[in-house]
């Protein structure tokens, strides 16, 4: 029951109690607020503005009897209701961070974009989407040619989600080339019609080599990702960014070694 709480806590932006009212509404039925108390551990006193959270969220309804009971709604329809309303919320963000971008803007032109280059060369980014986002960011800016290692450890990593900002690169006149680590992998890539149509007109290269311990990318010889996974998590846990020319190119070596070597 723990793991459950937990995943609906982080899945569906419930709180602990709301998490732990839901479940025990789901196994007993409908309950008063002191049966539900008792059954899910959720302090009396809260129960009332539990409840009442749940069923703004969409995933509980209360029935008129005396004394009041609340009832949960059907899995199916909770998690559908509580996402459209997630979706809902994310995109509210989404237009108010558009507006705040100009502001923000505004302030870093005088500040971050004028600090010496020392300052700025070394950066650690946590987490997958973070990633992906950093990397879609300098994508927009790389002129040349991406080069990207990647390792075996298996890492869930939403590579379509950068196929515009690679589809720009190309369109660029830039070119791509990448290391895998098995044919599976490559096989699985080479499906999609992007991909296929950029290996067709030369503009992508893929070979295959199973000697890559660390998944890196370069950009333009100026930039270097290197990232870090879970094996047992299957997730990029974290990356490293250095914008250092001299690093690049040495990096750069490292991937023509493994490009040779490689089939």
């Amino acid at each position: 029951m723990e793991e459950i709480v937990d995943k609906l806590v982080k899945c569906l932006d419930l709180t602990v109690y709301e998490a732990k009212a839901y479940c025990a509404l789901l196994t007993h039925g409908s309950l008063t607020m002191g049966e539900l108390s008792v059954v899910s551990n959720v302090p009396r006193p809260k129960c009332y503005h539990v409840v009442r959270g749940l069923v703004s969220k969409g995933m509980a309804t209360l029935i008129t009897t005396k004394p009041m009971k609340c009832q949960a709604l059907p899995p199916r329809l909770a998690i559908k209701n509580r996402l459209a309303q997630l979706e809902q919320s994310l995109e509210g963000k989404k237009m108010s961070a558009e507006l705040l971008l100009p502001l923000l803007e505004a302030l870093t032109s005088k500040s971050f974009y004028h600090l010496p280059k020392a300052e700025r060369v070394i950066s650690l980014i946590e987490g997958s989407a973070n990633t992906l986002s950093s990397i879609e960011f300098d994508l927009e800016n790389t002129r040349g040619e991406a080069l990207v290692a990647i390792s075996s450890s298996p890492a869930r990593f939403n590579w379509k989600r950068i196929l515009n900002s690679l589809s720009s690169l190309i369109d660029r006149g830039g070119h791509l080339r990448i290391v895998f680590p098995n044919v599976n992998l490559l096989a699985t890539v080479r499906k999609d019609e992007t991909i296929a149509k950029w290996l067709k007109e030369g503009k992508l290269k893929l070979r295959i080599y199973e000697g890559v311990h660390q998944p890196f990318s370069i950009l333009d010889e100026v930039l270097v990702y290197v990232f870090f996974t879970d094996p047992q998590l299957k997730e990029v846990l974290f990356s490293i960014r250095v914008e250092d020319s001299r690093f690049a190119k040495l990096m750069k070596a490292y991937f023509e070694l493994l490009w040779d070597r490689a089939r």
